[in-house]
């Protein structure tokens, strides 16, 4: 009796733990996908598997990021893009810009989305570059030189 109780304790815990590091891990993502889901498909300016961190959750080349009509778009890479929803942010919805110092990251802006602030989002400065080159104007430029 112990035995078989073993067999399925063991494999309940270990799934818990996961499921509860991933429900930790995209909490901030499910919170934006109520205000900011979107169906759209990805847009014309739009970078595969980028790094960010999104709340305290480090998301390394599983993010797609897009800019379309002063939105940011961003997505999941496969599997995750069959569960989670695609966001697209209005920038009006970026509250706040600052830089950010991680450690994971170099040269990197937060942003604080939502009034309130629903989480922040901190990219690279070289995915905001590239966004704004393939876009084919500035998007956050006026916002950033403030900063520098």
């Amino acid at each position: 009796m112990i035995k078989v109780l073993g067999q399925f304790i063991f494999p309940t815990v270990i799934v818990s733990i996961v499921g509860f590091g991933f429900w930790l891990a995209y909490e901030p993502w499910l919170k934006l996908s109520k205000v900011f889901g979107s169906k759209l498909s990805p847009p014309k300016a739009f970078l595969k598997e980028q790094t960010c961190i999104l709340n305290r959750a480090y998301l390394k080349g599983c993010i797609n990021v897009g800019i379309t009509e002063q939105k940011l778009y961003l997505s999941h890479r496969s599997p995750l893009s069959y569960f989670l929803q695609p966001l697209l942010i209005d920038l009006n919805a970026i509250t706040k810009i600052e830089l950010s110092s991680d450690p994971l990251l170099n040269r990197c802006y937060k942003f604080f989305i939502g009034s309130p602030n629903i989480t922040t989002l901190i990219l690279v400065q070289d995915i905001i570059e590239k966004l704004e080159e393939d876009y084919g104007e500035p998007i956050f430029f006026e916002q950033l030189d403030n900063l520098k």
